[in-house]
């Protein structure tokens, strides 16, 4: 991000360099607090018992839904902000961030008042609560009630950075923040503590996360320490955009869960046993997609808003396609020729025999889900998150009644073929409805480079063809598998990259390799 000599106008760098950087950033930003839950988890289970870690779970999943009362302000703030770099308005900022920091912190004073007041009838009526851990739970409850507000407003912060393209940043803080919510936990039972107080260290964790951002977005652009300004009239906007945005965060569940209660409905419980790990595994490959998302959208934002910025939003529509193919083929391939031989390995040849078709089914959903990303990132990041509401209103009840007909007929194998159907109905409404913002026709999504793509992309599938054809011993499928993926690489190097990639490819790995003193 470059500034001119009166700080008054602001060129973001939305250069295909500087999204995948993001994009990395981002990836990293997702998976290290993973890998640190994976393993600080057992420590926790095991020291706070299944009653103790149950509550804890079932309290962060209570607050997640309260969250919903921040009625899409933080992506709002991204979005505004983006937008007064690209018009080069930052005269403007400080009445924007203030407003929607103040803004936030409101409602999440309303929404910790309302669970303070449902604590009561959440602890005693309606969750099934150990009598033993009912003191404790009214307590955990009324600590998260009060951290609500710092919450709401972390979400405001944020979107400050994420419009600027400062992902360094932004992760540079939300990995030890993130890390924090698994690793405090085992500091605080290693030195005897109990679970409020669990509680309380994450809170005041999350408190100190929010003024550090609060300090790097005032260093960042001093004119938001020089005005404090509170302008009402802008609330109005941010709930106009925001509060689209919520109504699609409220549907999300369904059209994300709703084959599982189907199932657990017209099946059994017990046959969730075969879907849920087959789902929790396969879903993992949409952390790479979201990355890319995540700054996708305020680019989408800023060059919507930036003049002569035409060309920069076709870019930012066409070329993100071909990284997300090149990337995920391989992985969905993998999935789908050795669904089979993974969930064996991993949960027993039972497991492998009933779940196998679904693993498979499941694989497809998620390649094909992680193209929504691109055009909803425009249509949220060009001002239209009300198209992406409607349009989930519609496919929530066709997705239920699809969803309730194939399971019937078919069992787990006809819900995830409902998953399947309505991915992919989701998908190409997204681009069309992404055609009518960004203007470009379907034949841009056909242009030498996607097709190279597409072609290489299918270098994997010809070398998994023989496994499929042949029983051959497991050892020799991934040999024969690895030299399709070695070939696969050759080839998107030499034909799907264009020059500007590989100089990308290239500078990230010479970077790397300096870090590291190689």
């Amino acid at each position: 991000m470059q500034r001119n000599e009166a700080n008054t106008d602001i060129a973001v760098d939305v250069s295909g360099r500087q999204l995948a950087r993001n994009t990395a950033l981002n990836l990293v930003g997702r998976i290290v607090p993973l890998l640190v839950a994976v393993v600080a988890m057992p420590y926790v289970i095991r020291h706070l018992g299944p009653d103790r870690f149950g509550l804890l779970a079932l309290a962060w999943m209570v607050v997640g839904y309260f969250s919903l009362f921040d009625l899409g302000i933080g992506p709002a703030t991204t979005k505004f902000v983006a937008e007064l770099f690209g018009k080069g308005e930052i005269e403007k900022l400080p009445e924007l961030v203030w407003t929607a920091l103040a803004s936030q912190t409101c409602f999440g004073l309303l929404a910790g008042f309302l669970l303070a007041l449902a604590t009561p009838l959440l602890v005693d009526r309606l969750l099934k609560i150990p009598a033993g851990l009912h003191s404790q739970a009214h307590l955990m409850f009324l600590i998260l009630a009060a951290a609500l507000p710092v919450d709401f407003a972390t979400g405001s912060m944020q979107g400050v950075l994420a419009a600027s393209q400062r992902f360094d940043l932004l992760n540079a803080l939300t990995i030890p923040a993130s890390s924090l919510n698994y690793l405090l936990p085992v500091g605080a039972l290693a030195l005897g503590f109990g679970l409020p107080a669990i509680v309380l260290f994450l809170v005041l964790a999350r408190a100190a996360s929010l003024a550090v951002l609060v300090v790097l977005c005032v260093r960042l652009y001093p004119a938001l320490r020089a005005r404090v300004r509170f302008d009402p009239r802008l609330v109005r906007s941010l709930l106009s955009f925001g509060g689209w945005v919520a109504v699609s965060g409220v549907l999300a569940p369904i059209l994300i869960n709703f084959e599982k209660f189907a199932v657990a409905t017209l099946l059994s419980v017990g046959a969730l046993t075969y879907y849920i790990p087959c789902y929790t595994m396969i879903s993992k490959v949409a952390i790479l997609p979201a990355a890319l998302a995540t700054s996708l959208f305020p680019a989408f934002s800023y060059c919507g808003a930036k003049e002569g910025g035409s060309h920069l939003l076709q870019k930012l529509s066409v070329n993100p396609i071909k990284y997300i193919l090149l990337l995920m083929a391989p992985a969905t391939i993998m999935f789908f020729l050795f669904g089979n031989d993974i969930l064996r390995i991993w949960l027993g040849a039972d497991f492998s025999r009933r779940g196998a078709t679904i693993f498979k089914i499941l694989a497809l959903v998620f390649f094909i889900h992680a193209f929504a990303y691109v055009p909803l990132a425009s249509v949220n990041g060009l001002g239209h998150p009300e198209w992406k509401a409607k349009l989930d209103l519609v496919e929530g009840p066709l997705f239920m009644a699809l969803c309730w007909i194939l399971t019937l007929r078919m069992g787990l194998e006809g819900a995830a073929l409902a998953k399947l159907a309505i991915t992919a109905v989701d998908v190409v409404c997204l681009f069309v409805l992404s055609k009518k913002l960004v203007g470009f026709s379907f034949r841009d999504l056909t242009p030498s480079p996607l097709i190279k793509s597409f072609a290489v992309a299918c270098i994997p599938v010809l070398g998994g063809l023989p496994l499929v054809i042949a029983a051959i011993p497991l050892s020799v499928e991934i040999s024969v598998f690895a030299v399709s993926l070695a070939f696969y690489a050759l080839a998107t190097w030499k034909v799907a990259l264009d020059d500007e990639d590989r100089l990308i490819v290239s500078g990230s790995l010479h970077r790397l390799m300096a870090r590291k003193g190689i």
